[in-house]
């Protein structure tokens, strides 16, 4: 089997010198399986739940811990080329062909990658124009899905300077029937459109430069949740806080359908030099995105009672510059550098309910600058040990523009480590122990604390969480036979954990939780042309402090009790100049509970996904069918946010059915 190299710790390495669990998607993988978001990612990861619970802002949960509320100050960091994604909405970048791989690391990551990396970090790598060739790919399935790829680079002054460029659009309807208006397919709709551009050249043997631009374009659903009946969880139809009888599987209720339609740029330049010894390596990056979303937030047509965001914007932008040196003597390989940033976010708000109309211009912006430094000393051959630590500072501030109120502000510090041992029992295989810490930064609750059902109090702030992770693992690969493998012990806790805090509907620091689990993930050829993949992961937590005295004892909502997956390729030729490479994937959801009670969820389920691909000369031909069985299930299931006996779902998607055909030149 091929070693695996990552940029996991911001050098790159085998995958084997890193002392904590990584799992890796390649691009090969990525497109054969025709992962097109985050969303799809999640599935075919370990311990990873990824759901989108306002359409283009993915909420993502590693080994149980993850956020469904907060989308500013987020416990899993996600980085795209050394590029932290402050705002949720510039995370999706996998449409269009240009990823090479994806690297999830888990567990906190605080060290190297600071705030917001206290369950771990998704790191997305994008391809690099060394080639000279153009490939384009056109897709057509089920309801009226449509997907168009372009992908060229080249380089000229003998490679010296290379470029490319990727493109994707994707569109389609959805699934969902909304029976106040019998519109089919429209609420749950898409259309997303993504481009990049890179720039290489090496100005020098010791100097090279790289740029980089994405812009993308989505329309995409907004609130698609139904209404369901905590106990038999089915859809039900609402009316003045009551049920009024039942819905169908994929059918809602809505008085407005909207959409959300989320616009953004991103521009990124690094530099790169060896002095002889010590390397240099600098990131600026700036970025903005605009979000404009309408919808239902009842999730009914009550004539009654309805509560709407109409429109509901959000304009995000972002300014950041890393520096870092790298470096190597004798048995100590080091690293050392400086992180800075800001961003700003402006809320203009307007929400119509049945009380009458109410406004909201609010400003939000924090900024912050970090030290880290990390050492890995080889003591011995078969012997490395890290020892890494970071010093973040961070300011938060909210003003309601609307209101003419005065700023709020909350500051933060927070110093946090690792410490590790990698020891090499044969070549190529290793035992690890890792002990390290995170950390999400306080902040500035957006909306009034709540008096008497009404938002007239102030604004509350809230202070920082950490996290303090153990882990004890064993991965490695064998040759004889072809196996790779990968297993690993943890348990984390979370102190001061930010928690919303209901009836007041503020974040407090009322929170204290432990986790607790074991992963395993196993890849073995076992013929020229089969391999086989598996993996398990099996997560326990337990309250341990909340304001609510129901909860202490019992699991942490909305992450899966365990997942499980199977995979088994085939990759040969089946006649001259015709390859094949197909591919079942078999993926469990254990159950995980709605509430903090653990009094109802959503139950196990099992989906099955089939992909296959004909590679000709030139051109190839591809077939992906996802949900192979059909089975219908919730991907998320909650309580309801204004009715106490009743929770929400968002419906799972149903089986789809792409063919796709491509050509390269």
């Amino acid at each position: 089997m091929k070693p695996i190299k990552v940029t996991a710790q911001k050098v790159e390495q085998a995958l084997q010198d890193v002392p904590a669990t990584v799992e890796v998607v390649s691009g090969e993988q990525i497109e054969l399986r025709q992962i097109d978001s985050l969303e799809q990612l999640g599935k075919q990861l370990n311990g990873v739940s990824i759901g989108s619970y306002t359409g283009s802002q993915p909420r993502i949960f590693i080994r149980g811990i993850g956020d469904l509320t907060d989308l500013k100050n987020k416990r899993v960091a996600v980085y795209v080329d050394g590029v932290p994604q402050l705002d949720a909405a510039m995370q999706d970048v996998l449409l269009g062909g240009g990823v090479g791989r994806v690297e999830v690391l888990k567990g906190p990551q605080g060290t190297l990658y600071g705030r917001n990396a206290l369950a771990g970090v998704i790191n997305i790598v994008t391809k690099r124009p060394d080639d000279h060739a153009i490939s384009v790919s056109a897709g057509w399935g089920q309801r009226h899905a449509k997907r168009l790829t372009f992908n060229a680079q080249s380089g000229v002054f003998d490679d010296r300077l290379r470029f490319g460029l990727d493109a994707g659009v994707m569109e389609g309807d959805g699934v969902l029937k909304n029976v106040a208006n019998g519109s089919q397919g429209k609420l749950d709709a898409y259309e997303r459109r993504n481009m990049g551009f890179k720039l290489e050249a090496d100005a020098s043997v010791d100097t090279q430069l790289r740029l980089t631009a994405r812009h993308f374009n989505d329309r995409t659903p907004a609130y698609t949740q139904t209404v369901i009946d905590p106990q038999s969880l089915r859809p039900i139809k609402v009316r003045s806080f009551a049920q009024a009888g039942d819905l169908n599987f994929y059918e809602v209720e809505r008085n407005l359908e909207g959409g959300t339609r989320t616009r953004g740029r991103a521009l990124t330049f690094q530099i790169s030099h060896d002095f002889g010894g010590v390397k240099l390596n600098a990131t600026t990056a700036w970025q903005r995105s605009k979000q404009e979303m309408r919808t239902d937030a009842d999730y009914s047509a009550d004539p009654v009672f309805f509560y709407n965001f109409d429109p509901y914007t959000n304009d995000h932008r972002q300014l950041s510059q890393e520096v870092q040196l790298v470096g190597k003597h004798d048995k100590l390989d080091w690293q050392a550098g400086l992180y800075a940033y800001r961003d700003q976010t402006l809320n203009t708000n307007r929400f119509g309910n049945s009380l009458g109309t109410q406004y909201q211009d609010t400003r939000y912006q924090t900024s912050g600058w970090a030290g880290f430094g990390q050492l890995d000393y080889r003591l011995a051959p078969q012997w490395t040990l890290v020892a890494g630590v970071r010093y973040q500072k961070d300011r938060q501030r909210f003003t309601d523009v609307y209101k003419n109120k005065p700023e709020i502000s909350q500051q933060d510090t927070s110093t946090t480590y690792k410490l590790a041992a990698n020891y090499e029992w044969r070549p190529d295989n290793v035992v690890f122990l890792n002990v390290a810490t995170g950390y999400t930064p306080g902040g500035v609750n957006t909306s009034p604390q709540m008096v008497n059902s009404s938002p007239t109090g102030p604004y509350l702030t809230y202070g920082h969480e950490t996290s303090r992770s153990v882990e004890l693992g064993m991965k490695g690969v064998l040759q004889d036979p072809a196996l790779s493998y990968a297993v690993s012990l943890y348990q984390t806790r979370i102190h001061d954990q930010q928690l919303m805090v209901l009836p007041d509907t503020q974040i407090k620091n009322v929170g204290r939780t432990r986790y607790h689990g074991l992963e395993l993930e196993l890849g073995y050829q076992f013929a020229r042309n089969w391999s086989l993949s598996a993996g398990y992961a099996l997560n326990r937590s337990k309250v341990q402090e909340s304001y609510e005295s129901a909860a202490i004892g019992k699991s942490v909502p909305l992450a899966p009790l365990y997942t499980a997956k199977l995979g088994l390729q085939y990759q040969g030729q089946v006649a001259k100049g015709t390859r094949l490479t197909a591919r079942l994937d078999w993926n469990r959801t254990g159950r995980f509970y709605a509430n903090s009670a653990n009094s109802y969820g959503q139950r196990s389920y099992d989906l099955v996904d089939m992909s296959a691909r004909l590679d000709f000369k030139q051109w190839w031909l591809k077939l992906n069918v996802n949900n192979l069985f059909n089975k219908r299930y919730y991907q998320m299931v909650a309580p309801h946010p204004f009715i106490a006996s009743m929770g929400q779902a968002i419906y799972g998607q149903p089986r789809s059915v792409m063919l796709t055909a491509g050509a390269s030149f």
